[in-house]
Parts: C-alpha cells; sequence; structure tokens
C-alpha cells in the first residue's frame, strides 16, 4: 500500500512530471492509495502510469485530485492537469484499459480568434445544487477486488437512487448490512457525490458474453468515476468501499484522514475572492491577467473543393443513417440526476454548459483515433508503392483497441462508440461500393480498396459479436478515402456531435428546437477547442500517426465522466445510451 500527499506547484513555463511504472506478479495484489493532488494557482502537472500484470494479479488505483487551496481562493486555477494510467497484460504490447484526462486552462481563449466556449469550460458547476471541488477515479483489477468492485457498484445505485427510480440490476449483491454502510446518509456526506460505475468489456467480447468469461484467470476489470464537493466527503467515500481490504493488509485505508461524525458542508466563498475563487468554474474576472497559451498556433484552414465539399455535406447531413441520434451522451442520466433543476423548471444556462463540456470532451477523445485513421488513409492513397491492404487493416485492428482501451471505463460510452461505427461502416459499404459499380461519383479514388477495406472490417465485427469497430477510427479511415484531410473530418465528426447532443436536450424537453439553433451556433467553440486540444495531425508516417494519437488521447470534462456511466441503472430511459 502507498500512502502519500502531492502538490503541484510549478510554474507556468515548466510542468512537474511523475512516472511510474510497475508490474504486479502472479497471484500479487498492489494498492496505490494516495491523498489527493492539489494543484496549486498557474501550476502545471503531468502524470503518467503504467501498471503491468501477470495472470491472477490484482491492482487498484486511486487517481484523485481536488479543486486546489479553495480557502485561498484558488478553484481549478491551474495551467495544466494530465493525468493518464495504462494497463496492460504482462503478454501483450496493447493497453487493454486507458484511463486519461488532460484539462488544459491554457488553451482556454487561445484557440486563435475562438473565445471561451464556457465560463466553465470543465463542467465543475454544471449541478443546479453543487460546485464539485474533488475528483477521482478508482480503478479495481483481479480477484481480490470484486468485494470492493461490489461496494462501489452498490454506492454508486444507492447515490443514483436518491434522485430518480433505477433498475434493480448489478453484478455483485452485497449483504444488508454491506448495503446499508454505503447509504449516503450513513457516510454522513456534507454535500452532493456523483459516481459511475463501469464493467471494462475485454476488446472483441460482446457484452452478452456468458458469465463464466468473467472469471478467467486475468480477473474483471472496473472503473468508479466520482465527483463530490469535497475531499473530505471522498475520505469517507473510499473508507468505505476499500473495507474489505483490512484483512488482507491490517489497516483500514483512509480512516485517519476522516475527523468528525459528518463532513462539513462545502465552504461558498463570497466577497473579494469570489471572482479568484471561481475563475475557472464560470465567474472569471474580466481584469485578469490572461495566461500565456505556450502551444504553437495550427492552421485552421481547410478548403474543401468539388466532391470532397459534397461528401463533407453529406456527411453532415442528419439524414445520413448511422443511429446516432439514439445516444444522449449521458444528457439522460444528467437530467434524471437533477443537474439541471426540476423538469418544470430546468435551468437553461446549465444545460448549455453540460453540452459545451460533454462535445468539447467527446471531440478531445475521439480526435487522435479519427485523425490517425484518415492520416493512414490518404498516405495509403498517395503510395507510389501501391496499398498494402493487410497493412491497413492491421493498424486498423491497432487503432480500434487502442480505441476500446480509451472507451471502455465508460460503458454506455463505449456502446455509443461501437453503434455509430457499426452505422457508419454499413453506411460506406453502401457508399463506397456504388462509387466501385460505377453508379456513384467517378472523382473518388481508390474506392475498390477502399470497399475491399471496409467488407474486412464488416467481417472482423461479425466475427466478434459487434464488440469492435469504434466510431473514430472507421470515421477517419472513410473521411481519408472521400479525400477529405484530417482538419475538416475533425470538424464534421464534431458537428455531428455537438447536433445529437442537442438533438437530444430537445427531445427530453429541455431547450426547445428554436433555443437549440443558438445552441449549435454555440457549440462550435466548444467544438474547436476539443480539437485544438488534440492536435495530431502533423506527421503521416503510419507509426508516428498511430503513437501520436496514442500520446493525445485524453477526455477533459471529469464531472460529465461520473455522470455518463450512471445512464446504465436508470429504470425508464429514452435513449440507448
Amino acid at each position: 500500500p502507498l500512502e502519500s500527499s502531492s502538490s503541484s506547484s510549478s510554474s507556468s513555463s515548466s510542468s512537474c512530471r511523475s512516472n511510474v511504472h510497475a508490474t504486479v506478479g502472479r497471484d500479487g495484489v498492489l494498492v496505490v492509495a494516495p491523498d489527493p493532488l492539489v494543484p496549486f494557482s498557474r501550476s502545471a502537472f503531468v502524470q503518467r502510469q503504467r501498471f503491468d500484470l501477470d495472470a491472477n494479479a490484482s491492482l487498484l488505483l486511486v487517481d484523485w485530485f481536488g479543486a486546489g487551496r479553495v480557502n485561498n481562493g484558488e478553484r481549478w486555477d491551474f495551467d495544466l492537469l494530465s493525468s493518464r494510467c495504462d494497463l496492460f497484460h504482462s503478454d501483450d504490447n496493447v493497453p487493454f484499459l486507458i484511463e486519461s484526462l488532460s484539462m488544459d486552462n491554457r488553451r482556454q481563449g487561445q484557440a486563435d480568434s475562438v473565445q471561451t466556449s464556457s465560463m466553465d469550460p470543465f463542467c465543475f458547476a454544471v449541478s443546479s445544487d453543487a460546485t464539485f471541488d474533488a475528483f477521482a477515479s478508482v480503478i479495481l483489477h483481479g480477484p481480490a477486488m470484486e468485494e470492493v468492485s461490489g461496494r462501489f457498484e452498490e454506492l454508486s445505485r444507492s447515490l443514483a437512487s436518491e434522485h430518480t427510480r433505477i433498475r434493480d440490476v448489478g453484478r455483485h449483491h452485497l449483504d444488508e448490512t454491506a448495503a446499508g454502510q454505503l447509504m449516503q446518509h450513513d457516510l454522513h456526506l456534507g454535500g452532493r457525490v456523483l459516481l459511475g460505475f463501469s464493467q471494462v468489456r475485454p476488446y472483441g467480447r460482446a457484452d452478452d458474453d456468458d458469465d463464466d468469461n468473467d472469471n478467467e484467470s486475468d480477473g474483471s476489470t472496473y472503473v468508479a468515476r466520482i465527483a463530490g464537493t469535497s475531499n473530505e466527503d471522498m475520505y469517507r467515500i473510499l473508507h468505505s468501499c476499500l473495507r474489505p481490504l483490512k484483512d488482507d493488509f491490517g489497516i483500514e485505508f483512509y480512516k485517519d484522514r476522516i475527523h468528525g461524525s459528518t463532513s462539513h458542508k462545502p465552504i461558498v466563498i463570497t466577497g473579494a475572492n469570489a471572482d479568484k475563487a471561481s475563475a475557472r468554474t464560470g465567474i472569471e474576472s474580466q481584469n485578469e491577467t490572461p495566461r500565456s497559451s505556450h502551444l504553437p498556433a495550427t492552421d485552421k484552414s481547410s478548403p474543401l473543393d468539388g466532391h470532397a465539399s459534397w461528401c463533407a455535406l453529406m456527411l453532415a447531413d442528419s439524414g445520413l443513417p448511422t443511429g446516432s441520434f439514439a445516444h444522449s451522451a449521458g444528457i439522460e442520466s444528467a437530467t434524471q440526476l437533477g443537474l439541471f433543476g426540476n423538469p418544470s423548471n430546468v435551468d437553461q444556462e446549465r444545460v448549455d454548459r453540460y453540452i459545451n463540456a460533454a462535445a468539447r470532451s467527446s471531440v478531445q477523445l475521439l480526435v487522435p483515433f479519427v485523425t490517425a485513421g484518415n492520416a493512414l488513409a490518404r498516405t495509403q492513397h498517395r503510395s507510389s508503392d501501391g496499398i498494402d491492404l493487410d497493412e491497413m487493416f492491421h493498424q486498423w485492428q491497432k487503432l480500434d483497441r487502442f480505441a476500446h482501451a480509451a472507451l471502455a471505463a465508460n460503458s454506455p460510452g463505449c456502446k455509443a462508440s461501437l453503434d455509430q461505427g457499426h452505422g457508419m461502416l454499413r453506411v460506406a459499404i453502401q457508399w463506397l461500393g456504388a462509387s466501385s459499380n460505377g453508379t456513384g461519383s467517378k472523382e473518388m479514388g481508390a474506392s475498390s480498396i477502399a470497399m475491399e477495406l471496409a467488407q474486412r472490417i464488416q467481417v472482423e465485427i461479425d466475427r466478434s459479436s459487434d464488440s469492435t469497430g469504434h466510431i473514430g477510427p472507421v470515421f477517419g479511415f472513410v473521411c481519408g478515402f472521400l479525400g477529405l484531410d484530417e482538419k475538416a473530418t475533425c470538424r464534421i465528426l464534431g458537428y455531428c456531435t455537438a447536433r445529437d447532443m442537442i438533438s437530444a436536450a430537445v427531445r427530453l424537453n429541455l431547450v426547445g428546437p428554436m433555443a437549440g439553433v443558438n445552441l449549435l451556433d454555440g457549440a462550435y467553440k466548444a467544438v474547436e477547442e476539443g480539437i485544438e486540444s488534440s492536435s495530431v495531425y502533423n506527421n503521416e508516417e503510419e507509426d508516428d500517426v498511430v503513437s501520436a494519437a496514442m500520446e493525445a488521447v485524453a477526455t477533459c470534462c471529469p464531472v460529465v465522466e461520473a455522470v455518463h456511466p450512471t445512464h446504465d441503472v436508470l429504470a425508464l430511459r429514452l435513449f440507448r445510451t
């Protein structure tokens, strides 16, 4: 077990870095349970953790950070906070889980002429009854963590049931005493807590595979994402959920960090320090000195001529049958959890804030896969040595495995990515097939090769029972063969992402159709910020493109990531995810 306390206080011109690489041997157990990272004002912190797991190994990792020195008037006032953890099976060179977050305040308002998309870019103040000042990601793997995982799952259901009806399902079943200890009032929490819990499905395995598969030697993997209003509430939650480890380690994790019978209510800062304390959560002073970006400007020009512009319009058309409107990107979960207020009195500003944050985070996560797929397709298209179809298929498989690893911690988001990837591929086969048969446009090059690749990908998807084929790599490959460059491809995907979210908000009666027009126009800024935060379209050599894409993978809105997995426990749902 590891117990420590960390703070980040480097200047904005450099960053504090932490690198951990650990191997857990057969039947070994590793628990990494630190105190929260506390980012100081204008600090920059980059953390990279890698764990190689042998058969039957167990791991518990807590990656936790707070808002900063809130009592000193600092709340989410850092320049950069980037944390990533990769889990590998010891016999594999591709991770089966990537849990990555990157929040870059240096980019706020720095994307050329684009102003910041929201006064709350990372969505910490989205709730109508709380501002979230702490976030933790808890990764649990292996047989020794099954009981701990059950506690996190039960707590997720308990917290959700305080606000909405939930389904009477769950992988873990606790006894009444253990379940009772996890009720919010029994934990004596001082503020609102959001907890999303997901089981990580191995790549190439369908959700409805037999449960016997979950008992393989490598064990199951789960991720709990927690957003709270205070670090004190986080201590209480972690202490309660980690209690089953007491017999093995002889201690109760975090017990010595709990003081008093109940958590204090979160402090609300008023007066002269209010603007500074909320600089990164929505009330930034107009007179504050802007942060220097330290980031190179990128060329935003993306000319589309002839058939390429026509393809772009077709891809952005809401009538394209990809199935994207079946998903809400967590908006339905947020609605039922009451983050936007009462159904009869919806807070439109918070809806806008959530949509902007979710669009930015989703785009930032998907852009590396989209750009890598696009660049690979376009590079092969231009190759003078001919197109190596086997190599292209191998590269797609590699990208798709990485995409699954990055999405697996959010079960509904992973399902949505697969659904939309399958829908896009079906459209592509019809589209590319028409071109190669002479019934479509004659302007598209290499259409027969593209068609053959799409068919091979479809065969792989069918073989895996629809558990491969994520939207990012598929969309990138298709757009590359259609002649669209990386920037245009990213903007089309960003537009479709924002459009689908706003469509969900309209159908949930959060906004009207006319108000949705304004929301969609404003979402452009969030999409551009997401694209700029994941700029990897510089090198078109295959290995470099894939490597650069994998380094850039990250979400940026922790609250959204904690809300979305809750969709799986909702009793009544309009959307699939």
